[in-house]
């Protein structure tokens, strides 16, 4: 048994917030950036600083540091040596949800979760109200239901890219106990390019249990793609082209996490149905790398963009108890001899032994090959390849 989180993130337009309510947001701005520049000095001196003496300073400083032990999520920043400048943390806030109309006994606590009034309310730096919508609702009831308890909230404001709209954030984490599942078989999941779909296979021992693709709406995004094209080739002349131009490449955007989202859903379904550890074939980061830096066609390179789904999926594979492993699983060596094999037409591979097979199905063979190494590192820990938090 062990504790897994999952992580809900709400955004806001400042510029629709009433006046009284935006009128606080330059305070928690300040804070924000007064914040960050302790968390800095925190990161130089190898995380020994101690907090500040004075208030409020003190209060987010403390849940810093308990955030960064209990989420690890500065992994990031401590790849090599600790990278300063990449360390922008939000402000943390200890919190209370209330699900009934329980009076308010933590009246203390940052951030309130209120249902029966379907808000977020800030209680720091300025009581700031947010509304929640149904959906949002509905996500923290079922959150609730699996034994899910909400333990944490984090609030940033930042600004787009093009720094027209100034949004604020809220996380909001929720923390349960698990108990890794009883493996029996393996889901394996070849990870390509997103045009060419995502394979997965069930497989036991040398069994094939059931098998399929999973792909995006290719050829809508294609056209999206020729769209904010033609608008971009325009925007120097027309301002409205430019403006245009980013609303359907965010689109494109939210249909490919839309469809990331449905498809780590199925994966963790099926993963729980068929009771499977996951195995997931990703590409080589330096092949990816050179396809995105070369001659790939551009219009393409949209689905060369991996690791969001697999951050996804680690996280939810992590919050129901399903073990999952990155394991490489070769597309182009023979799964028989060991040969590299010749590339057919239509992603089809030979080897001189004779073996011949779609390249998205040599993963699977090397799986059922080595199933019973692969089945047997599932029970050390529920997930072997820890990434990061999921939603």
């Amino acid at each position: 048994m062990g504790k897994t989180y999952r992580t809900l993130l709400l955004k806001y337009d400042v510029s629709k917030f009433p006046p009284e309510e935006a009128g606080k947001i330059p305070a928690l701005l300040k804070m924000q950036e007064e914040f960050r520049r302790w968390a800095a000095e925190w990161a130089k001196s190898g995380g020994s600083l101690h907090p500040p003496e004075r208030n409020p300073l003190r209060y987010f400083a403390e849940r810093f540091i308990h955030a960064a032990k209990a989420l690890d999520w500065l992994r990031e920043i401590k790849k090599n040596g600790i990278e300063v400048k990449k360390l922008r943390p939000p402000l943390f806030f200890d919190i209370q949800l209330r699900l009934n109309d329980e009076k308010d006994k933590d009246i203390g606590r940052g951030v309130l979760v209120d249902l029966t009034k379907r808000e977020v309310k800030i209680r720091r730096l300025g009581i700031i109200v947010l509304r929640l919508n149904n959906k949002v609702i509905e996500w923290i009831l079922n959150r609730i239901k699996e034994g899910g308890k909400l333990v944490m909230a984090a609030v940033w404001v930042e600004r787009s890219k093009r720094g027209s709209v100034v949004r604020l954030n809220v996380a909001l984490t929720f923390r349960r106990e698990v108990v890794p599942m009883e493996v029996k078989r393996l889901l394996v999941i070849d990870v390509n390019a997103l045009h060419n779909g995502l394979a997965w296979a069930v497989v036991e021992g040398e069994r094939l249990v059931e098998r399929g693709i999973l792909r995006p709406n290719i050829s809508k995004i294609l056209h999206l793609q020729k769209v904010a094209a033609r608008l971009e080739s325009i925007c120097a002349k027309e301002d409205r082209a430019c403006e245009e131009a980013m609303a359907v490449k965010s689109r494109i955007w939210r249909l490919l996490r839309s469809w990331e989202d449905e498809v780590v859903k199925k994966i963790v379904r099926l993963a729980l149905q068929y009771k499977a550890m996951v195995i997931v074939d990703v590409p080589d980061h330096n092949s990816i790398k050179a396809l995105k830096e070369g001659n790939y066609a551009s219009e393409r390179k949209t689905f060369l963009n991996l690791g969001r789904l697999r951050r996804r999926l680690q996280g939810l594979a992590e919050w129901y108890g399903v073990p999952l492993r990155e394991e490489r699983l070769y597309s182009t060596i023979c799964p028989r001899c060991g040969r590299k094999m010749s590339v057919l037409p239509d992603r089809r591979v030979r080897c001189q032994c004779g073996f011949e097979a779609h390249r998205d199905e040599v993963p699977v063979y090397w799986a059922q090959k080595r199933f019973h190494e692969l089945i047997t590192s599932s029970f050390s820990s529920p997930s072997a390849v820890p990434l990061a938090v999921g939603r």
